[in-house]
């Protein structure tokens, strides 16, 4: 995973330094090695993300559920080559790929979405170093729970009790994430309504339309984008932390 991460970190890099920071060449590349001296000074300058900033959260989101997706796949695929197509689960014989795909794309969705938003968020929260275990943990605790939340996506076409699945699942990824936002902004409560909301909204529509799937995959940006309303309101529009949080 180191690639990917590596290569996250340098298209980030480039433009953070090329669109926000301006500095010349010799700054600009002790920025990139210097996430820390970053956050400090945009808590100097009390600097504001910019509109790059959103636009690449959606972006990378869009991309991370991508790989993904085929990192998905391709697991799939090898557990198949090894133990069949179909697996026994509880006495019934089910499916490998039906029965597995969620339980893997889950996690994977999870650090690759961690990875995304540490690489963004660290230049203005101080202390960022858990967020990626955080997201793991928070679209992992779905699996572990499901037992409660998928009667409730198993209802036909009642619109209601899908939208209130998807909003469990919503605030049950948000909750390790804010539980670390909590102790560096104000305001994180914003960041479970917002995921909250993303993931009610996916259901609804995911009902109401039968578009084809590449609209599919835009509904599927729901949650990235309010997540990306909730760091404006964080960190743009509401009171935000001083400097005494960074030295802590």
């Amino acid at each position: 995973m180191a690639p990917v991460v590596l290569a996250i970190e340098s298209v980030h890099g480039f433009f953070y330094n090329l669109v926000w920071m301006k500095l010349d060449e010799k700054s600009a590349s002790h920025a990139v090695m210097m996430p820390e001296v970053i956050f400090i000074m945009n808590i100097l300058n009390n600097r504001k993300p910019s509109w790059f900033f959103y636009l690449a959260w959606i972006g990378l989101h869009a991309v991370g559920a991508v790989i993904a997706w085929y990192m998905t796949w391709a697991a799939v695929s090898l557990i198949q080559n090894v133990i069949g197509s179909t697996i026994l689960v509880d006495g019934r014989t089910r499916i490998v790929e039906d029965f597995l795909f969620m339980y893997l794309l889950f996690p994977f969705m999870g650090l690759l979405t961690g990875i995304v938003q540490y690489t963004l968020l660290r230049h203005y929260l101080p202390r960022m170093a858990w967020w990626i275990a955080a997201t793991v943990l928070g679209w992992t605790m779905p699996m572990v729970i499901g037992r409660i939340i998928t009667p409730l996506l198993e209802r036909g076409n009642s619109i209601f009790p899908i939208m209130l699945g998807m909003l469990l699942i919503g605030v049950i990824i948000a909750l390790p994430q804010w539980w670390l936002l909590r102790q560096r902004v104000r305001h994180a409560s914003w960041w479970i309504l917002a995921s909250g909301l993303g993931w009610s909204l996916i259901g609804l529509l995911n009902q109401l339309t039968s578009e084809p799937s590449y609209v599919l995959m835009v509904i599927g940006l729901l949650p990235a984008i309010a997540a990306a309303a909730a760091c404006w309101l964080m960190l743009d529009r509401l009171p935000s932390y001083d400097l005494q949080v960074a030295q802590r």
